[in-house]
């Protein structure tokens, strides 16, 4: 094979390879580009569906609302660190009210965040809000009825776990 013939054949995948279809209309006598049959160029346009933030806080208020919020979370998960080794050492109504309140408080505060974050839409996010806040009362109100006429969610825990 010639050099002439193999720059020639190296020139059709080049125009292959680099889209240009004007030297391989000539080599096949077409007329017309041969990769706009096949590709069809279509421009693509982004436009936000709505204008301004839609979730978040909006002003410096609630920035800071948000930020002692999650200091308060912070502290009541820290707290709960040495409550719960205590309180099942040391069984106590108060040391069990202390613990249940500790443990509704910090679930209440992650529910009331999976709501916010992934229930949208205003009647939704009403009814998702009242739902945890139905089932952080009835939580509460339940754990303190079993702690003070029955043995106690300390003592529970200890039956459980001296059981298995």
């Amino acid at each position: 094979m010639s050099t002439f013939t193999f720059l020639r054949l190296a020139g059709v995948s080049a125009a292959r390879c680099s889209g240009s279809s004007s030297f391989l209309a000539q080599r096949l006598g077409a007329s017309a580009p041969l990769t706009s049959a096949v590709v069809q160029r279509k421009n693509l346009s982004l436009t936000p569906a709505k204008t301004g933030r839609t979730y978040g806080p909006q002003e410096e208020s609630e920035k800071v609302d948000d930020i002692h919020h999650w200091v308060n979370e912070r502290y009541v998960a820290a707290a709960l660190i040495p409550i719960i080794p205590t309180a099942l050492i040391y069984p106590h109504p108060v040391l069990d009210t202390l613990l249940i309140g500790a443990m509704v408080l910090h679930t209440h505060w992650r529910l009331s965040g999976v709501v916010q974050d992934y229930i949208h839409g205003p009647v939704l996010f009403k009814i998702g809000r009242l739902l945890v806040m139905a089932l952080s009362i009835c939580t509460f109100g339940s754990m303190c009825y079993f702690n003070y006429s029955d043995i106690g969610f300390a003592r529970f825990i200890r039956l459980i776990y001296s059981q298995l």
